[in-house]
């Protein structure tokens, strides 16, 4: 069996490695321009989200457990996976008691199959400090001791090492799709390849790839741009992340590194400069929430600028290509793809090496937003 995968982001990269690592010859395309995965630092904790979405509440959730699977395999594999996910809880910042007892209510609810939610406890403004020192609020929180947050550039870094290390074969380049007798090909223009199973995982730049066979794709760029804070002070402290209500995670890393982000843009296409008005708005609320660190733009060591793809009512789309046997496609993840881009990517190359998976493909109606013209 050979496999195409034409976009190396956490879902399409993830797919590869499982794939390489049981021993299909695949192919990785991708030529990094934009990648939504290599400039986030996302938050595992999507189980106190109030979105209403099943669909992709079943994705997060199982994503959020997913990651112990993925880790365990890459330490298997001999890579440093608590580089790129690391558990050291979440604090979640709410205006209410009120909301603190949703929280307590959706905990009872959930942990049965969602258990790496681990404990919670309800915090008043005055015990949130010794979880974070830099942290100050005059609100209540809740802790959650399972509350995560994984490094995406890192974690795309160690996926490709260990899709070469099992065979597969990296393309650094764009690409685009031609149908010949009936049959798409990939092509790199030097080279034509046919696959026998092929997977779309572009984000944003999935209408790019079908409009030209014919397609209208209801899939828009959202730019999102995080900022970057480096402190030996910070190494090893093990802080939870920080969801404040509003725009402004912040987000410590064990190497030194804060993370603030990410601005949700949706009009900016696929411009890949800084805008400095939506990063200042960003640094506004954030710094509601630091004690005596109030952060500017000038201190940040790096400014990091992805796009994601999201559909017109913000679901997923998750399937095979309408009449196009054997393509599929995934889009749509928005700002949650690194939660549940890996267990996406998985459960695809299940589907592909033993011709099933959990996904029901009925809740992710992929004709609702590729359609032939």
């Amino acid at each position: 069996m050979e496999v195409g995968i034409v976009g190396g982001g956490i879902v399409g990269a993830t797919a590869a490695y499982y794939l390489a690592r049981n021993g299909v010859k695949v192919h990785l395309f991708d030529d990094d321009t934009g990648q939504a995965t290599k400039a986030a630092a996302g938050i595992i904790c999507p189980w106190f989200s109030l979105r209403r979405n099943q669909a992709w509440y079943q994705l997060v959730r199982r994503g959020a457990e997913f990651y112990h699977q993925l880790t365990h395999d890459l330490i298997e594999d001999g890579y440093p996976a608590d580089e790129i996910y690391q558990v050291d809880g979440a604090l979640l910042i709410r205006k209410t008691e009120r909301r603190i007892q949703q929280d307590v209510d959706q905990y009872r609810e959930k942990i049965t199959d969602s258990p790496s939610i681990g404990e919670i406890k309800s915090l008043t403004s005055e015990e949130i400090s010794p979880y974070f020192p830099l942290v100050n609020s005059e609100f209540p929180a809740t802790w959650v001791s399972g509350g995560g947050r994984v490094h995406g550039e890192r974690l795309i870094a160690i996926l490709r090492q260990a899709i070469e290390h099992y065979g597969g074969t990296l393309h650094n380049q764009r690409v685009r799709l031609k149908s010949t007798d009936g049959q798409i090909q990939v092509d790199t223009g030097d080279t034509l390849f046919q696959f026998d199973q092929l997977l779309l995982s572009v984000g944003a730049w999935l209408p790019e790839l079908l409009e030209p066979l014919g397609y209208q794709v209801d899939i828009h760029p959202q730019k999102g741009q995080l900022l970057v804070y480096q402190s030996g002070a910070w190494c090893n402290q093990h802080w939870p992340v920080v969801m404040p209500f509003g725009q402004g995670d912040i987000i410590p890393f064990n190497n030194g590194e804060l993370i603030i982000g990410a601005t949700h843009e949706n009009e900016a296409g696929f411009d890949l400069e800084p805008d400095y008005e939506p990063l200042q708005d960003l640094l506004d609320e954030a710094n509601q929430w630091i004690e005596g660190h109030p952060f500017t733009l000038d201190a940040a060591s790096k400014i990091r600028i992805g796009t994601r793809g999201q559909t017109s009512d913000y679901s997923v789309l998750l399937g095979q290509v309408p009449q196009l046997a054997n393509v599929w496609a995934v889009s749509g993840l928005g700002s949650s793809g690194l939660t549940s881009g890996p267990y996406i990517g998985y459960q695809w190359s299940q589907r592909v090496l033993h011709h099933q998976w959990e996904i029901n493909e009925t809740d992710y109606p992929i004709e609702k937003y590729i359609q032939p013209q």
